[in-house]
């Protein structure tokens, strides 16, 4: 299986807007308050920070559970990735199964943010229809562009092909001799070509054995 991210628009209505702002700015508060302890604490187990910073960073940002969950796994994550992590930005929200559903029938995603569970419709063409035609995504990212506008990534499994199987294989050799010979005992005699190579190398060398400018070009 191959996991890809299939980038849909929302179409969100201006009265929401003010509502997914309050919760990118929410999660990216947490995101540095857990960093903030991480730091202080050298904590990068994930059970660990869990216990540490759970309930405060949920009671100082009104977050609701899970994403505080999520928030914890983002700043580990990044942690991994590279070796200093810097303030976050209310730009992304991470989004799991408990918060986040996709309604192929529809065409709406269910998101939950500090307001409760919201649904939007998807403006998406063809290409990205296809690729969720059948799928139960878990697990998607919310973003919010320097436009102003919002995109949410949803996660997807596809099956990757399976090599193909041929029922006859055959093995090829190059040589110089013998410019190809096959496993099956077939050759292709190389001394045609190795007569032009030996030609050509003999011209080369007469060129430049004589040093001049007009030789080395």
């Amino acid at each position: 299986m191959q996991t890809i991210s299939v980038c849909c628009k929302l179409q969100v209505p201006p009265e929401l807007r003010q509502e997914i702002d309050r919760t990118l700015n929410g999660f990216a508060d947490a995101c540095n308050q857990i960093l903030s302890v991480a730091k202080r604490d050298n904590c990068w187990n994930t059970t660990k920070l869990h216990h540490k910073v759970y309930k405060p960073v949920r009671e100082a940002t009104g977050l609701k559970a899970n994403h505080v969950c999520q928030a914890i796994r983002r700043v580990i994550s990044n942690a991994k990735a590279v070796k200093e992590v810097h303030k976050f930005r209310p730009t992304s929200l991470s989004l799991d199964t408990r918060t986040f559903t996709y309604i192929e029938e529809l065409q709406t995603v269910g998101v939950t943010l500090m307001c409760g569970r919201v649904k939007f419709k998807l403006s998406i063409g063809n290409y990205q229809l296809a690729l969720l035609k059948g799928q139960s995504p878990t697990a998607a990212t919310l973003k919010k562009t320097k436009q102003g506008d919002y995109y949410i990534n949803i996660c997807v499994d596809l099956p990757t092909e399976p090599t193909g199987k041929t029922p006859k294989v055959i093995g090829v050799d190059l040589g110089r001799r013998e410019i190809a010979a096959t496993s099956t005992g077939k050759t292709w005699s190389g001394q045609q070509i190795q007569s032009v190579r030996d030609r050509y190398s003999k011209i080369r060398a007469n060129v430049q054995s004589k040093r001049t400018r007009n030789s080395r070009r």
